[in-house]
């Protein structure tokens, strides 16, 4: 298993790195092709595959939620797959109204089956591309996203000033110790103060917060 992780490391270290310098390439035909076929084949069984992560995954978005302060209103989940970060936070914030988006059909009709059999209510699943999100400006106090990329201009658009970007990964946690500065200058690029950086087991997680209109940021409860 230690072997596995290292060669997991050693290949996405450059590539995470990569993504990170060169973001566009997040917009690239080749790419969103990708992110729209794949995901649709492996929905049914993406539950079973992520049982091996799962639990560092699960760790770094309790931890990563812990550090939310701003009493989010309104969430939007982004890229939420099978609904894993939805329902996370919709425990936490249960009187918050949470839109979790995805553009795969078949994930959101998993997400929607395991929010009934939990009996929660209060997220709506809406098809939905990140890269270009039906939402007006400054319209949620918290976005979180799980094991997916990350369209930052268009996140932060709908993030209103001083409102949270939680960020969790199953994977890469000892590349993004390694990435500190380089997360921190993609932040800041687009308009978030990146607060903190940590790695849980194989995971990770980042939260940031949107430099106000004023060019700081609302530190009040921090």
């Amino acid at each position: 298993m230690v072997g596995i992780v290292k060669i997991k490391n050693f290949i996405l270290s450059p590539l995470i790195k990569w993504i990170i310098m060169h973001p566009k390439i997040m917009e690239s035909k080749l790419f969103l092709k990708a992110m729209f076929i794949f995901p649709s084949k492996i929905s049914k069984t993406y539950d079973e595959k992520m049982v091996g992560s799962g639990q560092d995954l699960h760790k770094a978005m309790d931890q990563g939620l812990r550090r939310i302060f701003n009493k989010p209103q309104k969430i939007l989940d982004l890229c939420t797959g099978t609904g894993f970060a939805s329902l996370e936070v919709a425990k936490v914030f249960p009187l918050s109204s949470i839109d979790a988006i995805d553009q795969i059909t078949e994930m959101l009709d998993i997400a929607r089956k395991k929010a009934r059999e939990s009996g929660i209510q209060n997220i709506d699943f809406k098809v939905e591309n990140a890269a270009k999100l039906n939402y007006e400006d400054n319209e949620f106090d918290l976005i979180v996203t799980s094991n997916a990329p990350i369209y930052l201009s268009e996140a932060v658009r709908v993030l209103r000033p001083g409102g949270l970007l939680l960020v969790v990964y199953s994977f890469g946690g000892e590349v993004f110790l390694h990435l500190n500065a380089e997360v921190d200058q993609y932040f800041n690029k687009n308009g978030i103060d990146l607060l903190e950086m940590k790695r849980i087991g194989n995971g990770a997680y980042a939260l940031g917060q949107k430099i106000n209109d004023q060019g700081g940021i609302d530190n009040a409860n921090l």
